[in-house]
């Protein structure tokens, strides 16, 4: 089973059970580091994870191995004289040409969150008021279609059915917008239009986003959108690209792994 964990505020991995324990007792993982596996909720500290057992064990046993890390580009693990350090990343001898020449092309590391842009984020949310709004039209027709099977007229029945329709319509065009985000988000971390453009909604440590934060980071949009869309346009100068909303509930908004 793969297992993520946050080093410096940024998630790293897929390593195996073995190796999170030989990084425990190397030094390079504390009881506090957070760890995470597909199928978990949230990231929780390696203390309180299955991990535990585990890293106690190698921890007991009486054979002291000698210092090892695992390669942040091929992700096994080797000896640090069989290693080189780069800031916090430990890179094999093998994978040493590739690294160094990725570094200097300004590559990314391996483990590191790579931001959205602005560019994507806003074709994925015209995207989604495209479906919203035709959601809102599809879900009224029927409403309307009984309405219209009425005539007009100023009789207390067809005036009651217009008042009804009206409260319906009111009803479904407010709640429509907020289900389908907090829906998405919380099940899938990205609604349609952010699938489409390839990124998706996570914790700052590249975790699964809770159906609370989702309704968090919704309400906060509305917040964003009030004062003159400031809230929004925060995003141009943070060096993570988030939002106001993303600040308030702590989300960020990243590319999906290909």
């Amino acid at each position: 089973m793969s297992w993520y964990y946050v080093v410096d505020g940024a998630s790293r991995g897929p390593v195996q059970e073995g190796e999170i324990a030989e990084l425990f007792q190397n030094g390079g993982l504390s009881p506090e580091t957070l760890v995470w596996k597909e199928g978990m909720d949230a990231w929780i500290p390696l203390q309180e994870s299955p991990l535990a057992a585990a890293v106690q064990q190698v921890t007991a046993s009486p054979v002291a191995a000698s210092a090892q890390h695992v390669c942040a580009e091929c992700g096994k693990t080797f000896p640090d004289s069989e290693m080189i350090q780069y800031e916090q990343s430990w890179v094999c001898a093998g994978c040493k040409p590739v690294f160094i020449q990725r570094m200097m092309e300004g590559a990314e590391r391996k483990g590191t969150l790579s931001y959205a842009s602005i560019a994507k984020r806003f074709v994925a949310v015209f995207i989604d008021g495209i479906i919203i709004f035709g959601v809102i039209i599809l879900v009224s027709v029927l409403p309307m279609a009984a309405l219209g099977s009425l005539g007009t007229g100023p009789d207390h029945e067809t005036m009651g059915a217009q008042t009804w329709f009206a409260v319906l319509f009111t009803i479904i065009s407010y709640g429509v917008g907020p289900a389908f985000e907090i829906f998405f988000i919380g099940k899938y971390g990205a609604t349609p239009g952010k699938m489409l453009m390839g990124i998706k909604v996570v914790t700052p440590e590249g975790g699964r986003i809770s159906y609370g934060r989702a309704t968090g980071r919704y309400f906060g949009k509305i917040v964003s959108a009030l004062i003159l869309y400031i809230g929004y346009l925060m995003a141009f100068w943070d060096p993570e690209r988030r939002a106001l909303h993303d600040r308030m509930c702590g989300s960020r908004v990243i590319n999906r792994e290909r």
